[in-house]
């Protein structure tokens, strides 16, 4: 994607209720250069497209579009029919893009811990969304959630530059072996972050700096498969002790990316 570290970017859901639209602005405001939309009804309808027109009208880069997740498990379905159905999801989510021009989705292999193991059905799954993707030119990134193996195999099955990862740092240190062995698997293979913290027990989606995560590591490993992409953070306050006015989660959420964004520079200078 080219040197593109040096721009920042958040999820456009930050943790405050508001229209969406008024949320992007705020994010603009505080200096962030990208933002991360999530695909529902709120801005993917009929009724939703005048407020995401709005939003694309304020000059902000749209990095990616995080997909539903909740059916994905059905991509590894042996009835064709369920696999048919949340392919076609999957597509239709990739048209949108297409129409918005937003250049890649996220989306999840797995829900929960129900997939154990992959299987033809799922690698065919996916196989038909990054070769939708790769007709629109929209790339497909999959998030690590709760098993790594997952990621492992259906990257060693399908190679594709269309098809890659979108590294989450909390759910690394809640399910990974070890924090960066994503990183270290894909390096090359790294196309979005997903950067929050969290205490080891649940995904919290803390701002940096506010958990247990190591992110002298995660930086480390980040300069050392070169990666340059955006630095992107999916945070908001924790619900039992929110400590922050809205805008001032934004300027500590933008400090913290800031951090990363420094210290990324000047390990690959």
């Amino acid at each position: 994607m080219g040197n593109e570290y040096n721009k920042i970017g958040i999820f456009n859901w930050f943790g405050y209720v508001m229209p969406a639209r008024e949320r992007v602005k705020m994010i603009k405001e505080v200096g962030f250069d990208s933002i991360m939309l999530w695909w529902d009804e709120e801005l993917f309808s009929s009724e939703g497209e005048k407020e995401l027109l709005e939003i694309i009208s304020m000059d902000i880069i749209i990095e990616n579009l995080h997909v539903p997740y909740e059916e994905c498990n059905l991509l590894w379905s042996e009835d064709k029919q369920k696999r048919d159905y949340i392919v076609n999801k999957h597509i239709e989510w990739i048209h949108d893009c297409d129409k918005y021009n937003i250049p890649m989705i996220v989306m999840h292999l797995t829900k929960h811990d129900i997939i154990k193991k992959t299987n033809k059905y799922g690698i065919e799954s996916i196989k038909a969304i990054v070769e939708e993707g790769k007709k629109y030119n929209i790339k497909i990134a999959i998030e690590n959630t709760r098993r790594d193996i997952i990621i492992d195999e259906v990257l060693d099955n399908i190679h594709s530059q269309w098809l890659g990862v979108c590294y989450d740092s909390s759910h690394a240190n809640l399910y990974s072996d070890n924090l960066t062995s994503v990183l270290d698997k894909h390096g090359d293979r790294v196309m979005a972050l997903h950067l929050s913290d969290n205490d080891g027990i649940a995904d919290r989606h803390w701002l940096p700096n506010e958990g247990l995560i190591d992110w002298d590591k995660i930086i480390n490993k980040l300069a050392l498969i070169k990666y340059s992409g955006y630095i992107s953070l999916e945070v908001f306050p924790d619900r039992n002790n929110n400590k922050y006015t809205k805008e001032m989660f934004l300027q500590k959420a933008y400090a913290q990316a800031v951090n990363i964004q420094k210290k990324l520079m000047k390990q690959t200078k």
